[in-house]
């Protein structure tokens, strides 16, 4: 083996830490029912429901200590410890039924700051908020005021942000951070210069009125703002330093897809990174920011996928280095030698999978390695010495099993479309295995060839799984974007339609054996799939689904909404007008068209879903009891969220899941 030396012996050894230093309709009570029985070779369900052990392993500026998030039977906590993994202790933690760890980042070697989320309300409009926290590693110090807010005392229209962790490190100060806050002008936040200790703050750019987010400088100089004027113009404007004024950069339609979106700024202060369109795709330019009308300098595209990524940046955060983004696997790609020739070693040592350094300290690394067969593993990586050693499985019950492999397929659609998607085949294959088609959310997302948790629990129960990303999903250029607004329950659904013949005609499913599954847009495909074509399908499985597109459209819609009338627009543009376009909406919203439901289906919603209001669901099943329809379960979660983020939920609906599929294999 070339280039990294793959130790045995762990560097780092991370504690499991106790919390101290140291037939007829049925509804489904959230009440635990014992799962089915393990048939052969069946894995225990806490071992795909559970959340993921460890999260978000971070090393401190030194490298000397790391902080991660771990999860222990439905709790989370913030734990620090230093490089022995002897001295470890719970910082901050939670049962999460309300308040969720967010994420943290370490300011200096003795100080992190800690963000929170929960969800809230006001009247129907569901939404989350953030806050902030600071602390030391050792729990001492926890400023939870951190971010003050200063009411008016005066009676009269007040605002309290929504968001209050929205933040940048600024490069060689390890006392302050740059804050973005929106007290002054709701919507449209200032941004500060905040003292992570006293908590004291100085502004340091004024929003003009329509900034919605900020970029600085690697020296940490607030440069460029982001912002819509108007209903749906974006306009983009940067200023030489602190003193300068504002000035327009350039301006574009944000529905055009033609937007100029800035990633960050290079070493030299004159330079800054954006995507932009390239032969149809988005690519990385970089740009004169003095200079805005002159020639933009290609720095990469992919001539099959958008580069829409993240900038990776050095350890001490004053250097890009390249680009992470989706490729057909999760892919970074640097630019700068020494750090390519660091990537090129570590996937010669850890050869076929997706090898992503997530925290950097000097020449220690930290990493995380995964493929579509093999769930996250967390490594240590001294480049100074080349060896690397094996922390800890995020999920340690799937650690030495045999987990199903997976190939990335293409086919043709009826219309001559090609698509892209993966099929991962049961490890026991009797026969013809029955089959799920398991279409993703979004839908302006897609899959990609990487480890996915429900994949390899339906493959685990005997089953063969097709993803694949039907047209409008994101990531394969402007155009075949476009292509699915307005076409839900359409060619968008044709597509996945498709996706059955194709397993079909290639004998990887027989006819009746095969069921749809899907959350969020997915669950609205599995509905619309049961309905449209029940002679598909023979079971569907729909967590969180839209099913009514009108009512979706006046939830984009609602006034309430920062930037309500881009919301509009977009509503209008990717789904339709609610009356011009009503009876294509009727025809596809699953709610309308109820009566046509034959297909046995499980549906599940979470109660504190701000993504996809309940009331989808609810409404759901009462027009199919109006309707006679008896086959039906349905799970309401009375904490649950539209990611399954509580460990409690995602075990109580992997478990209805486990039931009802066993029913039909």
């Amino acid at each position: 083996m070339h280039g990294l030396a793959v130790r045995g012996s762990l560097i780092l050894l991370l504690a499991i830490l106790s919390l101290n230093c140291s037939g007829p309709v049925a509804r489904v009570s959230e009440e635990f029912v014992p799962e089915v029985p393990l048939r052969n070779g069946e894995l225990p369900l806490t071992a795909f429901a559970a959340l993921p052990l460890i999260q978000n392993l971070a090393l401190s500026p030194s490298g000397d200590y790391t902080a991660f998030i771990q999860n222990t039977e439905g709790h989370s906590a913030l734990v620090t410890q230093d490089r022995s993994g002897r001295n470890s202790c719970v910082v901050l933690s939670t049962d999460n039924d309300k308040y969720h760890i967010r994420g943290f980042t370490w300011v200096n070697d003795r100080r992190l700051l800690v963000s929170v989320w929960y969800p809230d309300h006001a009247a129907d409009l569901k939404f989350i908020q953030t806050r902030m926290f600071a602390v030391n590693r050792d729990g001492s110090e926890l400023k939870s005021d951190l971010v003050e807010i200063n009411i008016p005392s005066f009676a009269g229209r007040f605002h309290i942000p929504q968001f209050q962790d929205t933040y940048a490190l600024i490069p060689k100060d390890d006392r302050h951070i740059l804050l973005a806050l929106d007290q002054r002008q709701p919507g449209a936040p200032d941004m500060y210069r905040l003292d992570v200790y006293s908590g004291e703050r100085k502004t340091v750019a004024g929003n003009p009125g329509f900034v919605r987010r900020w970029l600085a400088d690697l020296q940490g100089r607030v440069r460029i703002g982001i912002g819509i004027v108007g209903s749906k113009t974006m306009r983009v404007v940067h200023r030489t330093n602190d003193e300068s004024d504002w000035q327009t950069l350039f301006e574009f339609d944000a529905l055009s897809g033609d937007a100029i979106a800035p990633l960050g700024f290079d070493e030299n202060p004159e330079a800054l990174y954006v995507t932009k369109q390239h032969q149809g795709k988005a690519a990385v330019f970089k740009m004169r920011v003095s200079a805005p009308q002159s020639a933009m300098e290609l720095v990469y595209a992919d001539s099959k996928y958008d580069v829409n990524g993240i900038l990776v940046y050095s350890a001490a955060g004053d250097q890009v280095l390249g680009i992470r983004y989706t490729a057909d696997t999760e892919k970074t790609v640097y630019w700068h030698p020494h750090a390519g020739h660091l990537q090129t070693a570590i996937d010669t040592a850890l050869p076929d999978r997706e090898n992503t350094i997530i925290s950097s300290a000097g020449s220690q690394h930290i990493l995380v390695s995964s493929s579509a067969a093999q769930a996250p593993g967390y490594y240590w990586l001294d480049s100074g010495n080349n060896r690397m050693g094996k922390l800890i499985d995020a999920y340690p019950l799937l650690s030495g099993q045999t987990l199903a492999q997976s190939q990335s397929v293409h086919f043709k659609t009826r219309d001559g479309l090609e698509l892209e998607g993966y099929l991962t085949r049961p490890t026991r294959i009797n026969a013809v295995s029955p089959a799920i088609v398991f279409p993703h959310g979004g839908p302006w997302s897609r899959d990609s060839h990487g480890f996915d948790i429900w994949t390899q629990f339906f493959a685990n129960r005997g089953w063969t799984v097709l993803q694949l990303n039907f047209r409008g999903s994101a990531g394969y250029g402007r155009e075949f974007e476009s292509a699915g607004f307005r076409r839900w329950g359409l060619e968008m659904q044709d597509d996945i339609s498709d996706g059955v013949h194709w397993l079909l005609e290639q004998g990887l499913a027989t006819p009746g054996r095969i069921c749809i599954v899907g959350a969020s847009y997915g669950g609205y495909a599995a509905l619309m799939g049961a309905i449209k074509t029940p002679e598909l399908y023979q079971c569907a499985i729909s967590f969180a689904p839209v099913t009514d597109l009108r009512h979706l459209i006046e939830e984009w819609s609602d006034m309430r909404w920062q930037d309500h009338r881009l919301r509009s627009e977009q509503a209008e543009h990717a789904l339709g007008r609610w009356w011009s376009d009503r009876t294509r909406l009727k025809e596809t919203s699953p709610l309308e068209q109820a009566s046509r439901m034959r297909t046995p289906l499980l549906l599940a919603h979470g109660a504190d879903d701000w993504t996809v209001h309940v009331g989808h669901s609810r409404d759901m099943v009462d027009a199919l009891e109006s309707a006679g329809f008896k086959d039906l379960v349905y799970l309401e979660l009375s904490q649950g969220d539209h990611y399954l983020s509580r460990e409690a939920d995602r075990t109580r609906f992997f478990s209805e899941m486990d039931k009802f599929l066993h029913r039909f294999n």
